[in-house]
């Protein structure tokens, strides 16, 4: 398939440890892959997360050294990350390289607060704070502070990561539905295979609740066929297979799509951008104000509430690759 492949792994660690309902993340790992094919050089990252139902480092390390001296093997379907990078490492830009606004991510508990007053100063619109954290009542009178204070136009997500019993989700529900303008989505607030309550929440409630964790593992990719599931589906394209096949599974449900980042690097990044590219009715804000949470050079655009053309025109994989 490919004449050359070159392979680096790296670790990254996270400025402040990123603070979830699924514990502490303080270290992201992941691999570069250099590919060549008939004089063409492309880049492309495997960024595993297991949680999220893909390979284990271990796994995809393994696979990826056999495939230096073996640059035809076929990627098993238990790879996913793998069959991204793989497929994407040749991408093709579009004619068009298009703009994308950002959803800015708060940190967890009291913090986001703080951290939502700098975000909203400098320009950002959509709002999205990870929730499961701190005691339920303690986030829930955090979340009320942060809803007074929007301005009209601003609307926030409440990123669960599948931690919310059906009470707590009940209580969320109870909030958000005094502050319908402001609530953009919950997303993923039950755990996988419990989308049809999370389903009949949606419609009981009139709020809007996304998918995530739905989407990942074999079982996952049903949630993308076109009226599967009503509301958005939040799209973490480096962990979901070979990006060809993944753009036309996404095509008729694009209006849904909401790209959201796995931390990965500017090579990442661009990967999952051109993506997006190859999707004209895609247009909700993207989940990737996670530019800035590490300081090693390996994700050159500046975070801001908007990725703009002339940053991503800058894009240069073998800077990047070169720094590891």
């Amino acid at each position: 398939m490919f004449s050359q492949i070159s392979v680096k792994s790296y670790q990254r660690a996270f400025r402040r440890p990123l603070r979830t309902a699924r514990g502490k993340w303080a270290i992201r790992e992941g691999f570069l892959l250099r590919v060549e094919q008939g004089g063409r050089i492309g880049y492309s990252e495997v960024a595993p997360i297991p949680e999220f139902g893909t390979e284990t480092m271990d796994e995809a390390a393994a696979f990826l050294q056999e495939l230096v001296s073996q640059t035809d093997l076929e990627v098993p379907p238990a790879l996913p990350c793998c069959a991204f990078a793989l497929s994407a490492a040749l991408q093709q830009q579009t004619a068009l390289v298009r703009e994308y606004v950002v959803s800015a991510l708060l940190p967890a508990g009291e913090a986001g607060l703080r951290r939502a007053v700098d975000q909203i100063g400098a320009g950002y619109r959509s709002i999205k704070w990870k929730i499961g954290v701190e005691p339920l009542a303690v986030e829930i009178s955090l979340a009320r502070t942060l809803l007074e204070s929007l301005s009209a136009g601003m609307s926030v997500r409440f990123d669960a990561n599948a931690s919310l019993t059906s009470s707590e989700l009940e209580q969320w529900l109870e909030l958000l539905t005094c502050f319908r303008d402001q609530t953009d989505y919950i997303e993923q607030p039950l755990a996988c295979g419990e989308e049809a309550a999370m389903a009949q929440y949606m419609q009981d409630s009139g709020l809007t609740i996304a998918l995530d964790e739905s989407l990942n593992g074999a079982a996952g990719q049903r949630w993308l066929k076109p009226g599967a599931w009503a509301g958005p589906l939040v799209v973490k394209a480096p962990l979901l297979g070979d990006v060809v096949q993944l753009a036309t599974k996404l095509a008729p449900v694009a209006e849904q799509v909401v790209l959201s980042s796995v931390f990965e690097t500017g090579i990442g990044l661009e990967n999952s951008l051109r993506l997006a590219d190859s999707l004209p009715q895609f247009s909700r804000p993207i989940g990737f104000d996670t530019l800035n949470v590490f300081d090693d050079g390996l994700q050159p655009i500046e975070t801001s509430p908007q990725i703009r053309a002339a940053d991503r025109q800058k894009y240069n994989p073998e800077r990047i690759w070169n720094l590891i």
